[in-house]
């Protein structure tokens, strides 16, 4: 196995960047306006196809640069590879109103314009519209039991937030390049946490980290993921780490995933108080409603982080998951020894047009009241050790008990409570979500 000593190259040789500043002309151009997708059951939203579009265009996608064509589609959900060989693990569709589409007299090799929040946004050079069952494509996404029996456990249904994504797509795809045309300004407290691809690499090289692994999160930092990152620094294939790079999604989550702004500001607090030495630590994030698809979506995390210039990447147990649907392990069972199932004979980083980043495979962090410390794995022995619980935490909080400071820093803690104040509770809701979709992450000139 090749080693990295350097930060890797993009993921197919160049970050996209799909930023056309030229372009502003709407008028006389057939225009199509960005809504919020939104769960038929539920009511609740849980996709905004504008996160595609922003990871699509600042490179976070590299190489792809599109929203994807048929042909794009059925070699992604039979290869897990675009038709030029290169590793991508999900459909990434722009899906449209039909009958809005055919009213604008819209054909192949036409512009079609974006607004979002009635102001233009960007547009797509129109290569193809074509047709999709999305009940099929849901499940081909993610597979079945049967067919994929080295990773799933159980059929994935309605309930699992990834299938309901494209479980509610309204089967007419449009597909061709995207271009933003219009950059948006990141509301706060996102702008600080801001580093597409281009600029996290050049921070990279300010700082003088040629060695960066890469914390994938969608949790406020107990300090459970605090010894992970502090450990996982130390564990590289060629040094220690030299910077750790929290990347959290941002995006319309599940219901019971904490908020996104008490996420970042959450991690913030690990360095600005000195948990973690600012040196050594930096947080960012990645616009994406989540699929929670396990080894599939570590698949496009390990895409996210080597083009944002990370050598190395952490995987848990039950790395991006929701429910019981995946085995546990699946995901380092994929960076270990590759699953078959998807198309991977061997791991990701030694297939051909594999990814240069490379896997730190984690053990779990237990916290043990008589050694009164945090262990990795049960090396104490006690039987009193318990594992750290997500869940579990998350019910402290619901229940108005502040957890003790072994388990969450107090300043963690404050930066929960502080969004609390916002939003009125802690976790994601459906009003949470509602009032996201309404605001937005982001402000359009």
């Amino acid at each position: 196995m090749k080693l990295i000593i350097n930060n890797p190259p993009p993921y197919g040789g160049k970050l996209v960047n799909n930023i056309d500043k030229k372009e502003q002309e709407l008028k006389g151009s057939p225009v199509y306006d960005i809504k919020p997708e939104i769960d038929r059951k539920s009511g609740a939203p849980i996709r905004n196809v504008y996160r595609e579009i922003m990871s699509i265009c600042y490179g976070f996608f590299s190489p792809l640069d599109r929203f994807m064509t048929k042909e794009d589609v059925d070699s992604v959900l039979k290869y897990r590879r675009l038709p030029d060989g290169y590793i991508f693990p999900f459909p990434i569709i722009f899906d449209a109103d039909k009958e809005k589409i055919k009213s604008m007299q819209l054909k192949e090799g036409d512009r079609l314009y974006l607004r979002l929040k009635g102001k233009p946004f960007a547009y797509i050079d129109v290569d193809e519209m074509w047709d999709f069952d999305p009940a099929d494509l849901a499940v081909k996404t993610f597979g079945t039991p049967e067919k994929n029996s080295d990773a799933l456990k159980k059929p994935l249904d309605e309930k699992h937030p990834g299938f309901s994504i494209y479980r509610n797509m309204s089967g007419f795809a449009i597909a061709g390049k995207v271009f933003i045309i219009n950059e948006p300004k990141f509301k706060d407290p996102y702008s600080r946490f801001w580093y597409p691809p281009e600029r996290s690499r050049e921070e990279f090289l300010r700082r003088k980290w040629r060695t960066v692994i890469a914390h994938q999160t969608r949790n406020v930092p107990h300090t459970g993921h605090e010894h992970l990152m502090k450990e996982a620094a130390f564990m590289g294939d060629v040094e220690p780490c030299r910077g750790i790079l929290v990347n959290a999604i941002v995006g319309a989550k599940r219901i019971g995933d904490f908020v996104d702004e008490a996420i970042l500001e959450g991690h913030e607090a690990v360095n600005k108080y000195g948990y973690i030495k600012p040196e050594r630590h930096m947080v960012s994030f990645t616009l994406w409603d989540m699929r929670y698809g396990a080894p599939l979506e570590s698949l496009l995390h390990g895409i996210i982080r080597q083009n944002m210039g990370c050598t190395h990447h952490m995987f848990g147990r039950d790395h991006a998951a929701a429910g019981d649907y995946f085995d546990p392990y699946s995901t380092q069972e994929l960076w270990i020894n590759g699953l078959p199932s998807y198309g991977f004979d061997a791991p990701p980083y030694d297939v051909e047009k594999g990814l240069e980043i490379r896997p730190v495979n984690m053990q779990e962090f237990f916290y043990c009241p008589r050694c009164n410390e945090i262990t990795y794995s049960e090396t104490c022995g006690h039987s009193e050790a318990q594992r750290f619980s997500g869940s579990f935490v998350r019910g402290l909080i619901a229940e108005g008990v502040k957890p003790p400071s072994v388990i969450f820093r107090p300043e963690v803690y404050s930066a929960i409570v502080k969004w609390w104040r916002v939003f009125g509770y802690p976790f994601v809701n459906k009003k949470y979500l509602m009032q996201k979709e309404d605001e937005l992450e982001v402000e359009v000139g």
